[in-house]
């Protein structure tokens, strides 16, 4: 009988707990909701301000960093082939590092402002937004002492890499490329490794969350903050994170339905006005977009104010209430309003800023004016979403849907037959752990790709280059070929010129490799041929480089600039792998020549109806790709 009893027990302490905990949570969010609509409108202009201001400057300083990592490097252009001896120059290095700290204080400054606000609210004092420049100030001033620079550290890294409770618009953002988390998430070892270290440091984060609050509040070190931390929130570590977690998806579940509903009815308003009578697919899609890029300032600006007023209520939770003012500094009482010739002098530098500001944005642009051409769509590898990858099935099925470009691997195999296949070997598309350049073809035409994908792909096998080739001779198809191979591969780069010769693809063929070396090789057997150097990094003047006619760039680091320097030079930008049609209006503003793609279908669907006429429409386009950045 005691062992039902001992059930019983247990699961009235579980719902115990939980129950405690959701009344926890309930009166967590009427706190947090007062604090932040007691200074709402202070926080919102501080945080503007913030914004607007960061933008500018950071992308003012990215371009002096990147113009002076080239000069102290001797180069004009960074890609992969030179990124060593760039980020190995002892000043390179130097530069990197100050830009970084720079970016850092930018964030600091903006939550140690709002953390200013709401923990004077929370005490029940009143601020301003003088009080809060201050703040942000003083906080900056501590992080530049010596035994405080850990916090530069904790804000650089740990927030970004963490991608939680952002806390300022302007926190230094760490994105990984496509093709890093595909890599990521194709490989099971790799995505348990990441996983791992995710884990770990987001654990970090719930323990040494409240150091912020402390380093900015009180007149202590980060060391010091980050004891008082792990103290208030021994005990709580579950309690914290799971009370963040579900502010997370509440907020983000608010703010998807607040900008859905927004932009459908000023949708249904502007139709009904206009007497608007097109088709609704494209209305859907045109509130999709808009929807998405008020999702993105929304949580911009209002992510941080929530986050931050979330974690006033969390850390003055774990303290006694007649000792809460104590846990604030007397610098923080200091600062009054703002005199009025003080608030005038802020004003007319501001303004002076962003005037001087807009005028260079504007001169600089000004190419923006001109309309654009609408882009080709590439099927990379074949269009691999209805087809395996690289085989003729894929690529037949690519010219079935008219397009003028395909993107293919190959690989050499023992015997010298140049084959179509991404990796060095076919086990991620068989199953079977083979490599390229230790078997014979007719060793790999035995095994079959297909049966594990959805169709009539059954006896699917390796194609030759030659194959595909011939085919897309016949179906006036452009090739793009990238070399892969292996170092024991023998006269590699001659062997795939001669496949391109003798198929007589010669003019209808781009010879694209991520290796700088193979492309120098092609360029000294043959300079007449198509060449595109594959990067997914690009900055200063690639155009410069002289073993490529063009470049083909991965799709996040695809700019206006670097197309038109291209253009300009009559060379072309290719772009890959975009798998999201809503990256596809801007690369269209961007003016690329051509963009890969594993679903050809969406992305032409996407190319058909995008915009591609220049003026405020084109610069429209490219600012709200900054914005749907802006939380990345």
């Amino acid at each position: 009988m005691s062992e039902p009893k001992s059930t019983e027990n247990i699961f009235s302490r579980i719902k115990s707990t939980v129950s405690g905990f959701f009344a926890g949570f309930r009166s967590f969010l009427k706190n947090v909701w007062i604090l932040f609509k007691q200074n709402f409108k202070e926080v919102m202009i501080f945080i503007l301000f913030c914004s607007t201001f960061t933008t500018i400057a950071t992308s003012l300083l990215k371009e002096v960093l990147i113009k002076g990592m080239m000069k102290v490097s001797g180069v004009t252009y960074i890609v992969p082939a030179n990124l060593k001896t760039v980020l190995l120059n002892p000043l390179s290095v130097l530069m990197i590092i100050v830009f970084s700290i720079i970016i850092t204080f930018f964030s600091l400054f903006e939550i140690a402002g709002l953390l200013n606000a709401f923990s004077m609210a929370q005490v029940g004092r009143g601020t301003n937004l003088t009080s809060m420049f201050m703040a942000g100030l003083r906080a900056c001033r501590k992080a530049l002492h010596p035994k405080n620079w850990l916090i530069i550290v904790f804000i650089l890294v740990l927030f970004p890499l963490t991608k939680v409770l952002p806390l300022s618009t302007s926190t230094f953002k760490i994105i990984l490329p496509g093709f890093v988390n595909q890599t990521i998430d194709y490989t099971r070892s790799l995505s348990i490794l990441y996983s791992c270290i995710y884990f770990i440091l987001v654990s970090f984060l719930t323990i040494y969350i409240f150091s912020i609050n402390s380093f900015v509040m009180q007149k202590t070190s980060f060391i010091k903050s980050c004891s008082e931390s792990r103290r208030l929130g021994k005990g709580h570590y579950l309690e914290t994170f799971l009370t963040l977690l579900l502010l997370t998806i509440l907020l983000n579940f608010v703010i998807n339905s607040v900008s859905s509903v927004v932009v459908v009815n000023c949708n249904e308003v502007i139709s009904f006005i206009k007497k608007n009578s097109a088709n609704v697919v494209l209305k859907s899609e045109d509130v999709g977009t808009y929807t998405y890029v008020l999702r993105q300032i929304l949580k911009s600006f209002v992510s941080p104010a929530v986050n931050n007023a979330a974690l006033a209520v969390l850390f003055y939770r774990q303290i006694d209430a007649k000792d809460m003012l104590k846990t604030l500094s007397s610098d923080t009482f200091k600062s009054g309003k703002a005199s009025k010739k003080t608030v005038i002098i802020f004003i007319a530098v501001m303004a002076t800023l962003f005037t001087a500001a807009g005028i260079f944005l504007i001169h600089r642009y000004s190419y923006l004016m001109e309309d654009v051409d609408k882009p080709l769509v590439c099927a990379h590898r074949g269009d691999n979403v209805n087809a395996p990858e690289n085989t003729m099935e894929a690529f037949e099925l690519a010219a079935s849907e008219g397009l003028e470009w395909i993107e293919l691997d190959v690989h050499q195999t023992s015997d010298g037959v140049i084959v179509c296949n991404h990796d060095s070997t076919i086990q991620r598309v068989s199953g079977q752990n083979l490599a390229i350049h230790d078997h014979t073809f007719e060793e790999l035409k035995s095994v079959e790709y297909g049966s594990w994908m959805p169709g009539n792909y059954e006896h699917v096998t390796i194609p030759t280059l030659e194959e595909a080739l011939t085919f897309a001779k016949e179906s006036g198809l452009n090739v793009q070929v990238e070399l892969k191979g292996s170092p024991y591969d023998k006269n590699f780069e001659e062997n795939v010129l001669k496949v391109i010769n003798d198929t007589g693809m010669h003019d209808n063929v781009m010879v694209i490799s991520q290796d700088a070396s193979r492309m120098k090789r092609v360029m000294e057997i043959d300079p007449a041929i198509t060449k595109g150097y594959c990067v997914f990094l690009a900055l200063g003047h690639p155009e410069d480089i002289e073993y490529t006619d063009n470049i083909t760039v991965e799709e996040t680091n695809v700019t206006p600039e670097l197309v038109r320097h291209f253009h300009e030079q009559g060379k072309k930008v290719f772009c890959w792998t975009v798998d999201l049609d809503d990256t596809v209006q801007y690369l269209v503003s961007c003016d690329v020549d051509v963009i890969g793609t594993d679903n050809p279908i969406l992305i032409s669907n996407a190319v058909d109806k995008a915009d591609c006429s220049g003026g405020f429409s084109r610069a429209f386009h490219i600012f709200m790709r900054i914005i749907a950045d802006m939380d990345k």
